[in-house]
């Protein structure tokens, strides 16, 4: 056993290691996805952050340009004035310094620009006509307001774009480290599946091996019983020869003895008729102890030499009966089983009508491929015996059952009589036992005959009993029976 249950062990161990690694690989893959795309994912908004910089950038750009605009504009007019279209631009630098400005707080070369920035572009709406507050005045600076502006903003597009590339860069690594991560599971899991592979299939080898060698070896025990069988079925029938024999041989002493005894009672009743004289006129010339032995004793004795011989008789009967049984081929064929219990009960009628009772016959019932002769004897004795061993307290009831359980048939007969004590319940089958108060007439080989008769339709018989209350014998068969006939194709019905 340790040997056949070994290799299996080592391949679920394997099998385990390597749905060990697989998910390792998997997990791995997963928390290593999973961190490198909030990674790539806070690159992402790192880009998109750079792209609102530049666009603040170029928006500040782009308004100063508007406002240089403006100013060329009143120089040609030889004229100073300020529209509505001027304090749009002047708000839209306001709020492009203060996002940006926010918007670089975490890069100290930006935030380094921005007071210069704000500067330039206070002096660039100054000249513009614009009114600018007293604390963003500066005075004149010695070189362009607007080309400062336009080299602090192109300092810093510069500068954001080495951070769009760096991050653009940071992106794309991560991206290839996935890639990789993939690559390398992906290496993983196909080296897990070729060993797995390899164990499966090594594995398969041996239980093919196995499987042939456990055939082989069903093969031999197949033969070995079939031989085995045929040795019991020869001894079987040897014994039932034996039986057949010896009950035989055994019923000539038998009626020998019989015979020999009525010969002697008919030679005592002459020596009484001899003697009846003398009693009656000489009393004395016969002693009390020869008329005892001839009128008391011998008498006595002849009667009991024939009672043993008779009830001898009947037990040989009843051996020769069962080896007849044994002998007998059986005949199976596609029987209506509620029609056949029907029959049964038909002939017990008078029995049960004289006992008061009544059989119930449940419908409806399977039919069953048995020998019928040898199912009716069975029903027969069951039925019988429950009659027979009625309770005097109540009214007998007989209730006979049938249920198909797969490739087999229940049948229960069910009373409500004595019952058996159930310490008797595996002896009732024996030959010439019986159980209780032998108060009926029988020899005690009813159950013997329905258990060798269960026996060799293929099936078995079991007993449940509460003395008092009743007891119920369940028959199981098969409903196939091919043992010693060929099985025919069902009829239609």
């Amino acid at each position: 056993m340790f040997a056949a249950t070994e290799p299996h062990k080592n391949f679920r161990s394997a099998i385990g290691r390597f749905l060990a690694v697989g998910f390792a690989a998997l997990l791995g893959v997963i928390v290593s996805a999973g961190v490198l795309m909030a990674v790539s994912q806070q690159q992402s908004r790192w880009i998109v952050h750079t792209h609102q910089v530049q666009t603040e950038i170029s928006s500040i750009r782009l308004s100063v340009t508007q406002l240089i605009g403006v100013k060329l504009g009143n120089r040609l007019r030889q004229k100073h004035e300020g529209d509505q279209h001027t304090d749009t631009i002047k708000a839209t630098l306001d709020r492009s310094i203060a996002t940006l400005s926010r918007m670089t707080n975490d890069n100290p070369r930006q935030q380094a620009r921005i007071p210069l920035l704000a500067i330039s572009v206070a002096q660039v709406e100054e000249e513009a006509g614009l009114d600018v507050p007293l604390d963003a005045r500066v005075g004149t600076l010695s070189d362009d307001p607007a080309e400062r502006v336009t080299a602090l903003c192109a300092t810093m597009l510069d500068e954001e774009n080495l951070l769009m590339a760096h991050r653009y860069k940071r992106r794309s690594d991560i991206a290839s480290a996935l890639y990789v991560i993939l690559g390398l599971t992906a290496v993983l899991l196909l080296i897990v599946a070729v060993l797995a592979y390899i164990t499966i299939r090594s594995y398969t080898r041996e239980i093919t091996a196995s499987r042939q060698a456990l055939r082989a070896a069903n093969d031999g025990l197949e033969a070995a019983v079939q031989e085995r069988t045929g040795d019991l079925m020869r001894a079987n029938a040897e014994i039932q020869r034996f039986a057949y024999i010896v009950s035989h041989d055994l019923r000539s002493p038998l009626v020998n003895i019989l015979g020999f005894t009525a010969e002697i009672e008919s030679a005592i009743h002459i020596l009484r008729t001899e003697l009846e004289p003398r009693l009656d006129g000489q009393p004395l010339s016969v002693t009390p102890v020869v008329e005892t032995i001839m009128t008391e004793e011998m008498p006595e004795a002849i009667d009991f030499i024939r009672t043993s011989a008779m009830k001898m008789d009947r037990l040989i009967n009843a051996i020769l009966h069962l080896s007849r049984l044994g002998a007998r081929r059986l005949n199976p064929a596609w029987q209506p089983l509620h029609a056949l219990v029907q029959t049964v009960a038909d002939t017990l009628q008078t029995l049960v009508n004289q006992s008061g009772g009544a059989i119930e016959i449940a419908s409806p019932m399977p039919d069953m491929f048995v020998d019928g002769v040898a199912l009716e004897q069975i029903l027969a004795n069951l039925i019988e015996n429950a009659i027979k061993y009625r309770s005097p307290d109540r009214v007998l009831r007989v209730d006979v059952t049938a249920q198909r359980m797969g490739d087999r048939v229940a049948i229960a007969v069910a009373d409500n009589g004595r019952g058996i004590d159930t310490r008797d319940t595996d002896r009732v089958f024996d030959l010439f036992r019986r159980s209780g108060m032998q108060d009926q007439p029988g020899e005690g080989i009813g159950l013997a005959h329905v258990r060798a008769l269960a026996y060799r339709l293929g099936g078995t018989i079991g007993l449940e009993t509460t003395l008092g209350v009743g007891s119920t014998f369940t028959l199981i068969l098969p409903v196939h029976f091919s043992e010693e006939v060929p099985s025919d194709s069902k009829p239609s019905q």
